[in-house]
């Protein structure tokens, strides 16, 4: 009987043991392990690693072999080589076609430009932003476009206690807003089309929902430099939007101030048109740009 006993006590206790050693060799994981953000939310990991793999190849000199950059992130080469493959076909990294080393994409750096405009663009910006609130006494923003939306980049609120409110980082279509429509008129063709062949969504009862009639909008828009949203967003509220031009003579964004359609008015939007267009111009100038003289003049 003490022998079987004792044999079960070792049974019993190897098999601990043995469970202790799986725990300490499962607890054992790379440094860079990370579970949650900084804030305390779950990581992505696909994403972590995709991230991984660019900031690394960021810090190389020249191009990078694919078992060098798996040693440099801690992945395996097969996993490596997966997210090189979709980072290749999405232009973000290239691979020299001789070497087969990997380096960065021209796609990283047409991004990485567009974050430079944006934040010298809100910069920039922000003391007309307070010029255009003080002379409206209406909130100002500043947007800029992403695709078919407009993208709020900043925005000084009005002292009024009934006001609109924006955060950056929210985004609108660009149909039916001031800013989309004034980006729409000036910005190329090539831009405008997406959005003229449809579909438009019907947000209010003067949404404009027709290729004809946003086309005969923009033309008027043109003709007279500013935009009107006339409540075709939000029932109750009308925009006057103004375009801002960069040294390229693009339009890399829009100004608009907003407010009730009790403040707001189309006799108080037709006399604060020319004063927004002066505030834009002023800024379009700071950004570079130069009006094309006449030839005539």
């Amino acid at each position: 009987m003490r022998s079987i006993a004792a044999t079960g006590a070792l049974a019993v206790s190897g098999e601990k043991l043995f469970r202790d050693v799986q725990m300490t060799n499962s607890d054992v994981k790379p440094a860079k392990v990370r579970r949650t953000t900084g804030s305390g939310r779950p990581k992505v990991q696909s994403v972590d690693r995709t991230l991984d793999v660019l900031e690394s190849l960021a810090t190389r000199r020249g191009a990078t072999g694919i078992s060098e950059l798996s040693q440099l992130v801690g992945l395996h080469v097969s996993t490596v080589h997966r997210l090189l493959a979709t980072l290749v076909d999405r232009g973000y990294v290239r691979q020299d076609p001789d070497s087969s080393r990997y380096h960065l994409g021209s796609r990283i750096f047409t991004l990485a430009s567009e974050a430079d405009l944006h934040l010298d663009l809100r910069l920039v910006a922000r003391p007309y932003l307070e010029r255009m609130m003080r002379n409206s006494g209406e909130t100002a923003n500043l947007v800029t476009a992403s695709e078919r939306e407009v993208v709020y980049l900043d925005q000084v609120a009005s002292m009024h206690l009934v006001k609109m409110f924006t955060s950056p980082g929210m985004r609108a279509p660009l149909y039916c807003t001031g800013t989309g429509k004034v980006m729409l008129a000036f910005r190329d063709a090539e831009f405008a089309e997406p959005v003229l062949a449809g579909p438009m969504r019907r947000y209010t009862a003067r949404t404009l929902v027709t290729r004809s009639a946003l086309e005969t909008e923009l033309a008027t828009i043109r003709k007279q430099g500013y935009s009107v949203d006339n409540a075709e967003m939000g029932d109750g509220v009308r925009c006057l939007a103004v375009p801002v031009f960069d040294r390229r003579r693009d339009c890399v964004g829009a100004m608009s101030v907003s407010g009730p359609t009790t403040r707001m008015t189309p006799e108080r939007v037709e006399k604060l048109a020319p004063v927004a267009r002066a505030i834009a111009e002023d800024l379009s100038r700071q950004l570079g740009f130069e009006a094309v003289v006449s030839a005539t003049q």
